[in-house]
């Protein structure tokens, strides 16, 4: 199918924790911002809307899309909620682009959020947990943390790597997230430091769960973002100089419990006996793969041909774990690929420039969204308008890639943007 997809707008909120802006207010401020970059962009024009929420249970609200909805002004156009874990924004994200490559819709909005601070952190964790398997890991005490601390120190002793590794990811992230003025680190945490955040700041931060430190894990987060997902013939007409292509798009998933893919059968016959191991996102490989083949990428070359990526740092580790799944790395030079620091600004494939998850905050719903739109800013040449400097702007970037990741690397998806 030739049918062209585009990302021709959209904004992000403040992330913040705590913040009190309702869900239908931030994402009205979120449209807002996108007219604001695309003037000729009506909520008329919308023919479908998709609604990102995670859990109900931090607003207490069954079928909070409803009220968004409502309080849009949108009574009579067609509406769902996409829920997929730490995922939901960028499977949100894949539904819009599968509804406007159909031929079905020409302008589809995409708008997520995550009300997290109306409870406690460690309410917050507990709500979290319960989607991973509550017959078996909640039960022996699990939560997100620990199942990635395990992946983690397996990971780092199979490759060579140490916590200092991992913790470059961390910094490079919060720096960049400095640059931000809607990140949550920014406006926050920030301000104790007023400084580079280095290296013995991660390693001296409150151990959580070993190899793991507070500075190693994302934050949470209230916050909203909104996509408008278009035909590239409404696009030329209505966003002309401001929208990008979605070139590939990829969704993959893989067991809910990690220990239970170790040469899973398909991935198998897929990728060899052996593989995955745990620590392993094949979701990740898989999705990518197919994003990459849709755009025309070589996965060898991809490290190359990629300028500019926003992906999925809930962790440290699973950003350089998510290195070695997008082929940009193998077990072989992985180390050196991380010590390099070729994911950092003046390297080959800049990675969060916008923060990530641990600068720029992990309100759930809205989050892969928030990815997208860093690189939608990127390749629309955007970004020294929208940060606070030229400093986290790739300049000259053709290709991005997004990437959204749930559960243990239970379901991810890989987006590839291009300049038209």
């Amino acid at each position: 199918m030739s049918r062209k997809v585009c990302i021709a707008g959209g904004a992000t909120t403040p992330f913040g924790y705590p913040m009190h802006l309702t869900p239908e207010a931030m994402i009205a401020n979120c449209i807002v911002e996108t007219q604001q970059d695309i003037p000729d962009f009506h909520l008329r024009d919308l023919d479908l809307m998709i609604y990102s929420h995670f859990s109900v249970h931090f607003g207490k609200q069954l079928c909070p899309e409803w009220v968004v909805h409502d309080h849009l002004g949108l009574v009579g156009v067609p509406h769902f909620r996409v829920e997929n874990g730490g995922n939901t924004g960028g499977s949100a994200l894949y539904a819009a682009f599968l509804a406007v490559k159909s031929g079905l819709f020409d302008v589809v909005g995409v708008a997520g959020w995550e009300t997290m601070d109306n409870v406690t952190q460690s309410q917050g964790s507990e709500f979290i947990a319960l989607a991973s398997d509550t017959r078996y890991e909640a039960l022996a005490g699990g939560i997100y943390p620990i199942y990635y601390a395990a992946m983690a120190y397996k990971f780092m002793k199979e490759h060579n790597l140490t916590e200092e590794d991992f913790a470059l990811a961390a910094i490079k992230n919060r720096n960049y997230a400095a640059d931000n003025p809607k990140s949550q680190w920014y406006r926050g945490e920030y301000k104790k430091y007023n400084r580079d955040l280095t290296i013995d700041d991660v390693m001296q931060s409150r151990l959580i769960s070993y190899p793991l430190k507070r500075y190693d894990c994302c934050l949470m987060s209230r916050g909203g973002s909104f996509a408008l997902v278009t035909s590239e013939e409404w696009a030329k007409k209505h966003a002309d100089g401001k929208y990008v292509l979605i070139d590939g798009a990829g969704l993959s998933s893989c067991t809910i419990r990690a220990g239970d893919r170790l040469s899973f059968p398909g991935w198998t016959e897929r990728y060899g006996k052996g593989y995955p191991d745990m620590t392993e996102f094949a979701a990740c490989r898989h999705s990518g793969e197919v994003a990459y083949d849709m755009a025309g990428i070589e996965y060898k070359k991809a490290v190359k041909e990629v300028d500019v990526a926003e992906i999925h740092d809930a962790f440290s580790s699973s950003e350089t774990q998510i290195y070695k799944a997008l082929h940009w790395c193998d077990k072989d030079n992985i180390r050196e690929f991380v010590r390099e620091r070729r994911t950092f600004m003046d390297g080959d494939v800049p990675v969060n420039p916008g923060g990530g998850l641990m600068g720029f905050g992990h309100p759930v719903g809205a989050t892969g969204i928030m990815s997208a739109i860093e690189v939608y800013y990127q390749l629309t040449d955007m970004i020294p308008k929208k940060h606070r400097s030229s400093k986290t702007y790739v300049r000259d970037a053709q290709t991005g890639l997004v990437n959204s990741h749930a559960g243990t690397g239970t379901s991810i998806s890989n987006f590839i943007l291009r300049r038209p």
